[in-house]
């Protein structure tokens, strides 16, 4: 299981600053605690990375991640993700899982949003959590051109009930 403490302070600092309108939307006490801040992230390899171009239209993608030392490490491809960020080092990351709200039959729901700025890295960052990327990911990312490193500065949870 990974360490999310340095998430989970974000997740505190961000519920503190954020708005009566929003709190009701995603009350912090349906919040993802350690434990299940750690399985949503276990169980989910993948989330939707979004990026703005530079005339402010947004691009999501699916991304494959890992997360290390309170970051999200993302590994991508020379394109249009990559060129967004060189021109707006900024992104928004969501993991979610299960479909069923409160009450419902089926898996629970589960999302994480995560916000901040973005730090490109060469693939050599990669032996700082390659252990861990080989464990969620089978393959090394041969494929990639380098490697986005976002640090929250805004992260949200919610758990369905």
């Amino acid at each position: 299981m990974i360490d999310v403490e340095l998430l989970l302070e974000v997740q505190r600092s961000s519920y503190a600053s954020a708005t009566e309108a929003f709190r009701a939307g995603w009350p912090e006490a349906q919040a993802l605690d350690a434990a299940g801040m750690a399985s949503l992230i276990d169980d989910n390899r993948y989330g939707v990375l979004a990026t703005a171009r530079p005339d402010g239209r947004a691009h999501a993608a699916p991304v494959a991640f890992v997360v290390a030392d309170g970051s999200f490490w993302i590994a991508t491809v020379r394109g249009l993700r990559l060129r967004n960020l060189r021109a707006l080092p900024w992104a928004s990351l969501v993991v979610m899982d299960g479909e069923a709200d409160e009450g419902e039959e089926g898996t629970p729901h589960r999302a994480l949003t995560a916000e901040g700025p973005v730090v490109l890295h060469e693939l050599t960052v990669l032996e700082c959590f390659q252990e861990q990327w080989l464990e969620r990911h089978t393959d090394p990312p041969e494929w990639a051109e380098t490697f986005v490193e976002l640090r929250p500065e805004r992260l949200f949870s919610h758990a369905a009930g």
